[in-house]
């Protein structure tokens, strides 16, 4: 990986002996130097090069440093502007710093620790303006090709939901559909999260279920559970795929950017100002303990209260494979112990007294099964559209299962697993008890 080219530095001043003061003084600073003995070099210099620094004297023939700091704004707006300048200078220089030519002026002679120190602060500000740029850049970029891929795949989801689609409107249905293709496509991007993010918003759904919410806050809430991670696609792959163990102090701060990138990625959405506020927060604990910032109690959206014990849950419930008893027994005590700390204690109580967990990963034989592909048997019904870790479609939700298709299913599983398990139900089963089991989580 190439290094990072240094920031350039462009040094004004009529006076050679300044200018050579000046470079001494940043010999230290990983830094590319140019100089100008007036100020129309300096705005020469400005057109040619990119510039994050310009240090000038205020006092210059033809042209004052604020002068060419004017000219200089239009030029390079996002260059920092340091004026070094004499005491009668001073009104002038105020008056430059309140009209936002300036940003810092030191007055003559300067203070050599203090002016290095406001340069490496400004380049370092000018860093982070710089990489928030590229990481917003990349975030648009990569939601275009997410738009584009989902007008691709319109008529095929369509088609594949045609059950969904008749038991609610054209637009409520393009809109969940939408919700849920981004989660898909964000997963195949990162197929270590293994529909982490389907799991999380189809036990959420189950949790709204018993708490006194409109039907708009709780839509809100489970497509917040959708995208909760979407921030994480601006985070590098090799911290993804690392083990929290192996953890650095750099790949936390980096880590723990994720729910404010994700809020950014949805508040310019139209009608998304609340859903982008739980992502922001589905990492803070109820203590204060959380990030990224240290909100306590109902201080926390509900939402992130909720997605932030479904979040640990799944993980812990998935962190070795698909779950038995003792793996979600033991997701669940651990759910408790960290009641009142990480968790809200009475979302904890509620999701311990409707048995949610257990409910949704090992339902009943007269209820939707969630099986390994070794486990089908000719005759179940598929009740959720199966798909491989890669994306790929398999079968849609109604087919009827046979010899020949659970051959193929297995065949596929060892070559490219189905990770999440697969719903199905018995044909025996009454519709009104499947239908209940088997709806979109989103529906």
């Amino acid at each position: 990986m190439s290094k990072e080219p240094s920031p350039a530095i462009l040094l004004v001043d009529d006076e050679a002996n300044v200018l050579s003061a000046l470079r001494r003084l940043l010999i230290d600073v990983d830094v590319k130097i140019f100089t100008a003995n007036n100020g129309e070099e300096a705005l020469e210099v400005l057109v040619k090069e990119n510039i994050s620094l310009i240090v000038s004297d205020q006092c210059m023939p033809q042209m004052t440093g604020v002068e060419m700091f004017k000219h200089a704004k239009k030029i390079s707006p996002e260059s920092v502007r340091i004026l070094l300048t004499g005491y009668a200078d001073i009104d002038v220089t105020v008056d430059a710093i309140n009209n936002g030519e300036v940003k810092y002026y030191l007055n003559k002679p300067w203070d050599d620790t203090q002016l290095v120190t406001q340069i490496k602060e400004s380049l370092e500000s000018q860093k982070m303006k710089s990489e928030n740029r590229r990481l917003t850049a990349s975030v648009a970029k990569k939601n275009k090709q997410l738009i584009e891929l989902n007008e691709t795949l319109e008529h095929k989801v369509s088609v594949q939901t045609e059950l969904i689609l008749k038991q609610h409107s054209k637009l409520k249905k393009s809109f969940m559909e939408t919700i849920k293709a981004f989660s898909i496509i964000f997963e195949m991007r990162f197929k270590e999260m293994e529909f982490h993010a389907h799991r999380v918003a189809t036990l959420t759904k189950e949790i709204v279920k018993h708490l006194p919410l409109s039907e708009d806050e709780k839509q809100s809430i489970i497509i917040a559970a959708f995208l909760h991670d979407i921030g994480k696609i601006a985070l590098p792959e090799d911290l993804l795929k690392k083990n929290k163990k192996f953890y650095s102090s750099s790949d936390i701060y980096e880590m723990q950017k994720h729910p404010i990138i994700g809020q950014s990625c949805l508040c310019s959405v139209g009608g998304f100002k609340d859903i982008a506020l739980i992502i922001r927060h589905h990492h803070e604990d109820f203590d204060a303990n959380g990030y990224p910032d240290k909100l306590k109690g109902d201080e926390i959206p509900l939402g992130a209260r909720i997605i932030r014990i479904i979040d640990s849950y799944d993980r812990e419930a998935y962190t070795t494979g698909y779950p038995d008893k003792k793996i979600l027994n033991d997701a669940s005590a651990n759910m408790v112990k960290h009641s009142g700390t990480k968790f809200d204690p009475e979302i904890v109580k509620l999701i311990i007294k409707h048995d949610i967990g257990h409910d949704f990963f090992l339902q009943e034989s007269n209820q939707s099964l969630l099986l390994r592909p070794n486990e089908l048997e000719p005759g179940m019904i598929i009740s959720e559209e199966i798909y491989t870790k890669s994306g790929m479609f398999l079968l849609p939700k109604g087919a009827k299962l046979s010899i020949g298709m659970i051959k193929r299913i297995t065949k596929i599983d060892k070559a490219d697993g189905i990770s999440s398990g697969i719903h199905v139900v018995k044909e025996n089963v009454k519709k009104g008890a499947t239908d209940a089991r088997i709806q979109h989580p989103i529906g």
